[in-house]
């Protein structure tokens, strides 16, 4: 989207992934003069790069932020300027297990976790679940049902609100750096971009994995971390599964255990190797009769893949999860790099006079992404919070030792 910046605006947001181009939409919508000014391209990075899924979180404090969410995009579907693909109806989420009674076990904290958030579960003895789903493997020895999920397509909703808020009046820039926040003594007072500089009452930083970097120029050091996850795409002759089927280990509730960062000593080898991806299964089935296969997490060193082998393993998983995608063709794989916090909870507030942060999602900026806007643009506007925005206070983490 090329064009000059202006000058001058009410808000400045940085990042033109699901965070940004959702609180552009927001913000604009309220009134304010937006400008957006993203790096790269709309949804670039993993906003347009993930499974595109509805599915309730496992932790109940963001669930109003996911609810948030979800009526916005039911509310815009039907008229959007780019074709979403929304299921109307969840399309069901089973979680397996084998005998290991450790899985077992993960499986049914998991269905409790979902149940606690409001979603309607069912227990399946083998049997049924050979039943409901014939293409999955023999060895399985229970699953649960979830009454969840919700298809989308993550970039297209991702652009669709970037258009909409241009309609709505805002600016909306790619390939434009945010290259420094300006300063005025404590306050932030607009952004040095490769476009030009902006000044503005209040800049929005949610710019993902990337957020850290323009923060620390403001001496604010936020723990957010990148970790990257795969997805395979395959192409079975004829449709194996019709549902959402995840092997129970992969979510863990209610919060997933912090990614620890990379250290020095295990790039170099002292403190031996770089822990490896870690892998899982959720395999989603689309309907053009194509199957996305997830899900991986592992911390970031640089813009290329520290373990290139996650999409095989993801496939060995899928294959021993349901024998047919053994002969399913593979249409590719890709990668995107998500913003990671210690305890799983986004950073959503005011760090200071003029400045705000919306990033830390992980791998919920879709889910979360409406519902973060709404938050932000109530915080910048000046109106009632939509809901708690205690939990997701920035500086939590204030304090912590390393």
């Amino acid at each position: 989207m090329p064009g000059s910046l202006p000058d001058r605006a009410d808000v400045v947001v940085v990042g033109g992934g699901i965070i940004g181009c959702s609180t552009a939409h927001e913000l604009a919508g309220g009134g304010a003069k937006v400008v957006l000014v993203e790096r790269s391209e709309l949804a670039a990075g993993a906003s347009g790069r993930n499974h595109g899924l509805l599915l309730s979180p496992l932790d109940p404090v963001l669930v109003p932020m996911a609810w948030a969410s979800t009526e916005v995009y039911d509310r815009l579907s039907p008229g959007f300027p780019v074709p979403i693909r929304l299921d109307r109806d969840p399309i069901g989420f089973l979680v397996v297990a084998s005998e290991d009674p450790t899985q077992r076990e993960a499986a049914r904290a998991e269905a409790e976790a979902a149940g606690a958030c409001g979603v309607a579960t069912r227990r399946l003895e083998r049997a049924e679940l050979l039943e409901l789903e014939p293409g999955l493997a023999a060895d399985l020895a229970e699953g649960w049902l979830l009454e969840d999920g919700r298809r989308l397509d993550p970039a297209a909703l991702t652009v669709g609100l970037a258009l909409l808020a241009q309609e709505k009046g805002a600016h909306v820039r790619t390939g434009t750096p945010a290259r420094a926040l300006l300063m005025e003594g404590d306050q932030v007072t607009g952004v040095v971009t490769d476009g030009g500089t902006v000044r503005c009452q209040t800049v929005v930083v949610a710019a993902g994995p990337w957020s850290p970097p323009l923060l620390r120029q403001a001496a604010i050091h936020l723990p957010v971390t990148g970790a990257r996850g795969w997805l395979v795409h395959l192409a079975p002759s004829r449709p194996a599964i019709g549902r959402l089927v995840g092997r129970a280990g992969w979510h863990v509730p209610p919060r997933p255990e912090p990614l620890p960062p990379l250290r020095a000593a295990q790039i170099t080898g002292s403190a031996g190797p770089v822990p490896p991806a870690e892998v899982g299964t959720l395999l989603q089935p689309n309907g053009d009769g194509t199957v996305l296969v997830g899900g991986s997490r592992q911390a970031v060193l640089t813009s290329e893949p520290e373990d290139p082998g996650v999409p095989r393993r993801l496939l060995e998983r899928a294959v021993a999860l349901v024998p047919a995608f053994g002969e399913a063709a593979v249409l590719g794989a890709w990668w995107g790099i998500r913003p990671a916090t210690p305890d799983g909870r986004p950073f959503v507030g005011r760090m200071r006079e003029g400045l705000v942060v919306a990033t830390g999602h992980g791998s919920l900026g879709i889910i979360l992404g409406a519902g973060t806007a709404r938050l932000v643009s109530a915080m910048v506007l000046g109106h009632d919070e939509p809901f708690d925005a205690a939990p997701f206070a920035p500086r939590r983490f204030e304090g912590d030792a390393d």
